[in-house]
């Protein structure tokens, strides 16, 4: 190899030499940005010169490579458990804020007003001819009412905070996609064709897809030009050079707004399982508001009709000239079990019986009416009072709203009892509560107005508790509808199987956090700076850098030597 040969080996030397201490430099001042995966170099031998003799001399040293320490499979370990956490924490955050809205193991929880008010009708089998009784037991369940009404009110707005928060975290998860497809398009352009890589603009993109992989989980596919696809569980979200985008879908279904993602593109529907995404959808739809909006729905349902289904059968201490029904129907020519007719209860196959008492005298006569729920309208069942049984001096007509209205002829009041239909609760006669779910109960307006009507006795007789008793004892009764559990122990079934949800929520949220700090860790064991270990690769390039130095004024001084000898 000649002198200028030599020459060239330690300026090869140096401009590695150089590159390298850039390098390193370059992975110190960035030891603290986040996001930022340090750099490494990779030099390789240039190929030797043949020099005779079945001999080489090597040529130098070349920059093979500038990359970043990047291992793609823990990466995006790491983004599932960012997306996982994300998740747990919507789950605790929303299940302790249902908790906390029950507000059960205070005074007034709802388990507390429900004794309450099943007691202040035993109170008052104790003391039926009592009217101050009377009008406790109408305040206690008011107060049930009011609780359970309150409950779905508060509900309803944690469910629009969700809903809120679906759609604003939606919109920034656009944004980050637009700038994922940005990204792509720099990365392509300034890698077209080279070996080497965009190491910053791909820093920048990972930043982008942590944080796409906080809202929900993702898979993200690398082709060779450098641009990523994103997918959500297959469904692809940023593919060939564009955002395909999302929207939140809302559709009212038999009366209850149903949220979903969709691809805003084409409407494909996306399942988000984790992320913000995911967990607030799971906390609306599966987990927390929605079913325990429902529960409450079912709950305050069964509470109404049970309650009045007794109720109606009783006596208060006087009787209705005239009483019109809490419910209407859609259509009087409708069976009344039938959608179409619009009442909220069922009808079963039985009948009741209507008393009217003259007022004067005390006189008492009592008529059966027969229903059957499934064949019967509203049409039909007031012409069974009024042609087919003909109940003297009752009219029962239908009025402008389309309720039921039963009138007395003067000088005569009405009654009933013995129902096995459950005719007279499902069209709201002589009832307690109104409303059919947690939004609507209320305690009826004539008792409001008028506690003597407060059912207390049966069958007539002066004096009777039956009713009140009977009522007081439905707390401990296991009730069909609530699947064979009584009214409280369903309702403490709700608020313990919440507890512990929320309690597992929170655990949930711990362990959530130490996998991913654990992944985080792995993280920066493979693409983290370490100074000191940075320090040793600066002595160790300065010194290269130092020794090519050297070596080249030492080809200088031969050089010299030989042009002198000339």
């Amino acid at each position: 190899m000649s002198l200028n040969g030599a020459m060239q080996v330690g300026r090869t030397a140096l401009v590695a030499s150089q590159t390298a201490i850039q390098v390193a430099g370059n992975n110190m001042a960035n030891a603290a940005t986040e996001g930022f995966h340090r750099r490494t170099v990779q030099l390789s031998p240039l190929r030797g010169e043949y020099v005779g003799n079945g001999s080489y001399v090597g040529r130098g040293v070349q920059l093979a490579s500038v990359g970043r320490e990047v291992d793609t499979a823990l990466q995006s370990r790491y983004r599932d458990a960012l997306s996982e956490e994300q998740a747990m924490m919507m789950d605790s955050r929303f299940l302790t804020a249902i908790e906390t809205l029950q507000n059960e193991l205070t005074d007034n929880d709802l388990s507390s007003l429900l004794s309450q008010f099943f007691n202040s009708f035993s109170e008052l089998g104790n003391n039926p001819s009592d009217n101050a009784v009377r009008a406790v037991v109408i305040q206690q369940g008011v107060n049930v009412a009011s609780r359970i009404a309150d409950m779905n009110r508060d509900y309803g707005v944690v469910l629009q905070q969700i809903d809120r928060q679906l759609g604003t975290t939606v919109d920034a998860v656009n944004d980050l996609l637009d700038q994922v497809n940005d990204l792509n398009g720099e990365i392509a352009l300034a890698e077209p064709g080279t070996q080497g890589e965009a190491s910053s603009l791909r820093d920048q993109r990972d930043r982008v897809l942590d944080e796409i992989s906080k809202h929900m989980e993702i898979t993200v596919i690398e082709h060779g030009s450098g641009s990523a696809d994103v997918l959500v569980n297959s469904v692809p979200v940023v593919l060939a050079g564009r955002n395909r985008g999302l929207m939140v879908d809302k559709q009212t279904v038999n009366g209850v707004l149903e949220v979903s993602l969709r691809i805003k593109e084409d409407g494909t529907d996306l399942t988000v399982n984790s992320g913000t995404l995911g967990g607030l959808l799971r906390q609306r739809d599966v987990q927390a508001v929605q079913p325990m909006i429902d529960n409450l729905n079912t709950f305050s349902k069964e509470l109404i009709f049970e309650v009045n289904r007794l109720h109606t059968q009783g006596q208060g201490a006087s009787g209705f000239e005239t009483m019109t029904s809490t419910y209407t129907v859609d259509d009087p020519d409708e069976n009344l079990n039938s959608a179409a007719a619009g009442l909220p209860f069922r009808a079963e196959n039985g009948s009741f019986r209507i008393h009217v008492t003259h007022q004067d005298t005390g006189q008492r006569t009592s008529y059966q009416i027969n229903v059957d729920g499934d064949t019967m309208t509203m049409n039909d069942l007031i012409n069974e009072i009024n042609v087919a049984v003909g109940v003297p001096n009752v009219t029962a007509a239908l009025n402008v709203e389309q309720a039921l209205t039963l009138t007395a002829s003067a000088g005569y009041e009405m009654s009933f009892s013995d129902d096995s239909s459950g005719a007279l609760a499902a069209i709201g006669l002589n009832t307690f509560f109104d409303g059919e779910s947690s939004g609507t109960i209320a305690v009826n307006e004539v008792l409001l107005n008028d506690p003597t009507k407060l059912a207390v006795g049966a069958a007539h007789v002066p004096g009777s508790n039956d009713t009140a008793l009977a009522i007081a004892d439905l707390q401990d009764q296991s009730v069909t509808g609530l699947g064979n559990v009584s009214m409280r122990e369903f309702w403490q079934n709700q608020v313990n199987q919440l507890a512990v949800k929320a309690s597992a929520a929170t655990s949930a949220v711990e362990s959530a956090g130490l996998v991913r700090e654990s992944l985080y860790g792995q993280l920066q064991a493979v693409s983290g700076v370490s100074l000191d270990e940075e320090a040793i690769n600066l002595l160790t390039y300065q010194r290269q850098f130092q020794a090519a130095a050297r070596f080249i004024s030492v080809v200088d001084e031969a050089l010299q030597i030989l042009i002198n000898l000339a």
